[in-house]
């Protein structure tokens, strides 16, 4: 542990104004003599705490020790269970061959994962630092390093729906992440190595996409699914995991935490935040903690009062952060579940959420006037039109795409559509079937929000014939492009010519201000595309990927991660949250979704 430094805010100050609520430990507890250091002594005490791993089981529910620095109530783990955890749950996350090597050495010690990627903690000076930080948070199924696509499209027999066809990969720069900055203490004593659980989640597990860690001090539950699997709020009812982490009926809604657990969530939610949020330059933001003090009521953060902690954690995701992909997901344990629909109808969500969810429930009202009888496939004389509000990929249904054997051709037809990439691999054989009055093929993402990036891919990859996209780390700086191939008719081969593309086709992507995410992403590479004019109105921009964290006081966030869509042009990377511009602007709303008035004005642009 190296020597601190105070960052911006007066802690002392801060801390003056609350009181230290001292944390209750259970029967079970044990105290590890007092050591000692040049700088702090510490004396540890464990409690082992019952674990939940995304779901409620009482005949799995285990207990693993935890471990408290000297009366505080911020729990850690000792290196070897987080580990033992690490794994656990990536394995539970579809990730079986995930594994990790451990190596102690002196202050240090190296994970080293089955691809031989590494990390290594350093627990004299409190840092994190990655050889290679995508390598390290990268499946070993994946053939590069930021591929965003699931590698479940490739088996040892054969290939379907997406495939890889190349890449153009520049690896990034060494990462050192130091929380000793964020006065984040790593406690090494003997043989024992400590990490605090919050850092664990939010470097971790956060960085795999493989949930977060919710701590209540009677629980430790590891969360991944939305709100409702714990509380529904049309019901009012929690699930059984949300007994264990809300209490009973909510009884754990006390509104208090501890005065050291506030300070260092305050700490450990800036490290997170600084480390894994996206768009800091695009929002001009050179530290949370510089957030955090700019605000008048920043010093809320650092108080004992469990509500007015998550008001202020709202008021900083919704007016400082504003972008559509950061929101307030869950409520800590101390506010209680219902609390964030409270602050939902009481602020709303900010600026940008607010706006575009008002801006889409009007686009509806014009399409269900226009358009009362919207199909997802649909022909008016020469033009066919494909709509879809949001890209939808369904395992579920992948066997009933494929003929009765592998490598036959299959013709989908409309009743067994049930996704994205269903609905694509209809269209396209629709609009290629023989003798075809098809000229005009029009996309329309006017009113999509996003979803799976594969089932975007498999969309380009049907219009372009191959679609590339390219990736960008905001932390690490690597920068990759990958290209990828669909299979239209899953007869397991990969045929450009079952594409439209070459097939003399106008074809038309269309888009408004409600076209976010994926579906501000497909008309931005489209845009870079000779072969596909945007029409409409500018898309609403969202270039990254979604990354979820949690507090050390127990609330969740949907963050902007590190990780940006991005396209190239004359060799440079541009993030796609600025949108993309139409070829043909479509000012008037109900012209957007008149298709008898939009298939003229796409005849006479043609």
């Amino acid at each position: 542990m190296k020597k601190r430094k105070i960052l911006g805010l007066g802690l002392a100050a801060c801390l003056a104004i609350t009181s230290l609520a001292a944390p209750v430990y259970a029967a079970n507890e044990t105290t590890a003599a007092v050591t000692e250091t040049a700088s702090k002594s510490y004396k540890i005490t464990k409690r082992n705490i019952p674990t939940y791993f995304f779901e409620y089981n009482s005949e799995d529910n285990k207990k693993i020790p935890l471990y408290y620095m000297n009366g505080s109530d911020v729990p850690y783990f000792e290196i070897t269970d987080m580990v033992s955890v690490f794994i656990t749950i990536l394995k539970q996350c579809g990730r079986p061959e995930f594994d990790l090597e451990v190596k102690k050495e002196g202050n240090k010690v190296t994970l080293t994962r089955e691809n031989g990627f590494f990390t290594v903690l350093d627990f004299e000076d409190d840092t994190i630092f990655f050889w290679d930080y995508d390598g390290f948070f990268t499946s070993s199924k994946t053939k590069t390093l930021l591929d965003l696509i699931m590698p479940v499209y490739e088996t040892a027999d054969f290939t379907f729906m997406l495939k890889t066809l190349a890449s153009n990969e520049r690896t990034g720069n060494t990462v050192t992440l130091d929380a000793g900055d964020y006065d984040i203490d790593f406690v090494h004593r003997g043989s024992k190595y400590y990490i605090p659980v919050q850092t664990f989640s939010d470097i971790f597990l956060s960085s795999f996409g493989a949930g977060v860690a919710l701590y209540n001090t009677h629980s430790l539950i590891f969360y991944l699914d939305g709100i409702e699997s714990l509380y529904n709020n049309t019901t009012g009812k929690y699930s059984k995991l949300g007994q264990v982490y809300y209490g009973k009926d909510g009884k754990y809604a006390t509104c208090k935490v501890s005065e050291t657990m506030s300070e260092f969530s305050v700490n450990e939610f800036c490290f997170a935040m600084d480390t894994l949020y996206g768009l800091k330059k695009e929002h001009n933001i050179n530290s949370f903690k510089e957030v955090i003090v700019q605000r008048d009521t920043g010093l809320n953060m650092y108080g004992t009062n469990a509500k007015k902690i998550d008001r202020e954690l709202w008021n900083l995701i919704y007016q400082n952060v504003d972008d559509i992909h950061s929101r307030y997901a869950l409520s800590s344990y101390a506010s209680g579940a219902d609390y964030k629909w409270k602050l939902n109808e009481k602020y709303g969500q900010g600026y940008a959420r607010d706006f575009i969810f008002a801006f889409d429930e009007e686009l509806k009202e014009f399409r269900k006037k226009y358009n009362p009888d919207l199909k997802i496939y649909e022909e008016h004389g020469d033009t066919a039109y494909i709509t879809f509000d949001g890209f939808e990929l369904d395992f579920s249904s992948l066997a009933d795409l494929f003929g009765d054997e592998l490598g036959e051709s299959n013709n989908i037809t409309l009743d067994r559509v049930h996704d994205t990439i269903g609905l694509i691999s209809y269209s396209v054989q629709q609009i290629l079937r023989k003798d075809s009055p098809i000229k005009n093929v029009v996309l329309d993402l006017s009113l999509n929000g996003g979803g799976a990036v594969d089932a975007a891919a498999y969309v380009v990859a049907a219009f372009l014939g191959e679609a590339s996209f390219s990736v960008e780390n905001a932390l690490s700086g690597s920068r990759i492009t990958n290209d990828y191939m669909c299979d239209i008719n899953f007869d397991t081969k990969f045929d450009i010519n079952e594409t439209l593309a070459g097939k003399g086709l106008n074809l038309y992507c269309l888009t408004t201000k409600a076209s976010f995410s994926c579906g501000n992403l497909v008309p931005c590479i489209f845009k870079e595309d000779p072969h596909v004019s945007i029409i409409g109105q500018k898309s609403g921009g969202g270039a990254c990927t979604v990354c979820t964290i949690s507090t050390a006081t127990g609330t969740v966030l949907d963050i902007s991660g590190n990780t940006r869509l991005s396209y190239i042009k004359n060799g440079s990377f541009y993030n796609v949250d600025q949108g993309a511009e139409p070829d043909f602007t479509i000012s008037k709303y109900e012209h957007l979704f008149d298709r008898e008035w939009l298939t003229k004005y796409i005849d006479d642009l043609a």
